[in-house]
């Protein structure tokens, strides 16, 4: 389907109304048994005074929350305050660096602030990408340790968590995994010295002490963005796209200390959950940002991946390019790994290459299983300037189904399971979408089963196009 090119300004403009809408007006009807609250985080402010940030990632964190309770759907946002929020808009300074963008300091105000937060740990605190709830304590996340607790009921910030353990780490994923037989959160923190550590750790329900399950020790910084697990592995993707140590220290922007090791190898390190034994099998070179899922057939590993090529991906998230007329996208692939424990033996096939990326499952009854379903956000044209369609895509047939409207561009699909359903597709997607006739935002409910729209729930204000977002139960 095309799509008119017209009227994109918004989607990366500032929003910065913070709101409380009742009874949103919703076209269609809302499942009854949808009850809770789903909260999608992302950047909304892209300025500070007259500093313009340069990047998507740069903009402070915004969480909104469409909120279901009997058929309804009522709306809230607010900024998220972080110390970089805060300081920076009280000062009207940027007070330090974003992803990528230099704040008002000195070298030598760059190079103490950097070296004082790999020391003390706490880098950077605008958790703009995703959300997660740990023994009731609702967090947003960033790729370092500097996590910040919200309210769930009103979205205001309570302040920096902490962890009740002493497990050390500058840098940590923002994609943290449940478990869903044990119920254990599993992710990892990332000790940034002379050497790396990667410290996979474990916390048990209810709990908000990190349990240490093996460290992985590098010599380079690699970047990683999300990662896998099965029933016994936790597997970690190593790519060529790694971290510069000392631009770090020196207190670059974090892109600019992002460099791609051409003719490198990327590695699965394959980490046993029980004895701790870690296996290294090295692949072509590739990006992962974002896992699908794993599971284990015998002694293979499956392993789904949205899969980028050569560089840095995120050197096409920069507005200029995303608000020009005809951007160049990342293009994501969606991979199909088989890893073979015992031989090391690993290749691919490549299940769907269209363009897409942010892809979901029915996560907490299939995740780490064999599975059937995703469902991605897709670039159907060369004519569009993002994500304008949801794909679902069968693993086991390969069957494609689409949905896309007409000068809509669509967020990340949040797979949200029917109580007591019968099938692994039985649910609603959840995903917020950018009307550029309008310039406004809306709620669209997909039914997962047949990929139509049954609801859809409007702003009367543009939101920002946003990262990652999860559903809550009432």
């Amino acid at each position: 389907m095309k799509m008119k090119n017209t009227g994109f300004s918004k989607a990366y403009l500032t929003q910065p109304s913070e709101t409380s809408l009742d009874n949103l007006v919703v076209i269609g009807d809302v499942p009854k048994w949808l009850s809770g609250s789903f909260v999608s985080n992302g950047p909304a402010q892209f300025e500070v005074n007259t500093t313009h940030f340069n990047h998507w990632f740069d903009g402070f964190a915004m969480l909104k929350k469409f909120n279901f309770e009997s058929g309804k759907v009522s709306f809230q946002n607010r900024f998220l305050r972080s110390q970089q929020y805060a300081i920076s808009n009280t000062s009207g300074r940027l007070n330090s660096n974003e992803f990528a963008t230099y704040a008002n300091t000195s070298l030598l105000g760059r190079l103490r602030r950097s070296i004082k937060g790999l020391m003390d740990g706490n880098i950077y605190d605008n958790c703009n990408i995703n959300t997660t709830c740990i023994a009731d304590h609702f967090i947003a996340m960033t790729e370092t340790s500097d996590i910040i607790e919200f309210k769930l009921n009103d979205l205001s910030t309570i302040g920096p968590f902490q962890f009740a353990d002493n497990v050390q780490g500058q840098l940590a994923s923002a994609h943290p995994h449940l478990d869903i037989a044990t119920g254990e959160i599993i992710n990892i923190a990332i000790e940034v010295g002379r050497i790396i550590k990667y410290h996979i750790y474990k916390i048990v329900p209810h709990s908000i002490k990190r349990e240490i399950i093996q460290t992985y020790i590098s010599k380079k910084l690699f970047y990683m963005h999300s990662f896998s697990i099965t029933s016994n592995y936790v597997i970690l993707f190593k790519s060529p796209l790694v971290i510069n140590k000392f631009k770090l220290l020196l207190g670059l922007p974090f892109n600019d200390t992002l460099s791609w090791l051409r003719n490198n190898p990327s590695s699965f390190i394959i980490i046993d959950r029980n004895d701790g034994s870690t296996r290294e099998i090295e692949t072509d070179p590739f990006v992962c940002l974002h896992n699908v899922n794993a599971y284990e057939n015998g002694n293979e590993v499956i392993l789904d991946l949205i899969c980028h090529g050569d560089g840095n991906p995120y050197n096409y998230l920069y507005l200029s390019n995303l608000q020009s007329p005809q951007p160049n996208l990342p293009s994501g692939t969606l991979r199909r790994y088989v890893i073979d424990i015992n031989s090391k033996r690993c290749g691919y096939t490549t299940l769907s290459s269209y363009n897409q990326e942010f892809p979901r499952i029915n996560y907490k009854a299939i995740n780490g299983k064999d599975y059937q379903f995703i469902y991605t956000n897709l670039i159907t044209n060369a004519g569009q300037r993002f994500f304008n369609a949801i794909q679902k895509f069968n693993v086991r047939t390969g069957k494609i189904q689409c949905y896309e409207k007409m000068n809509y561009y669509i967020g990340e699909p949040v797979f949200v399971a029917r109580p007591h359903g019968q099938f692994e597709d039985d649910g609603m997607l959840l995903s917020i979408a950018f009307n550029t006739d309008n310039q406004c935002s809306s709620l669209v409910i997909l039914d997962a089963q047949s990929m139509q729209q049954v609801a859809e729930a409007f702003l009367p204000v543009h939101l920002p196009l946003g990262l990652h977002g999860n559903f809550y139960r009432c």
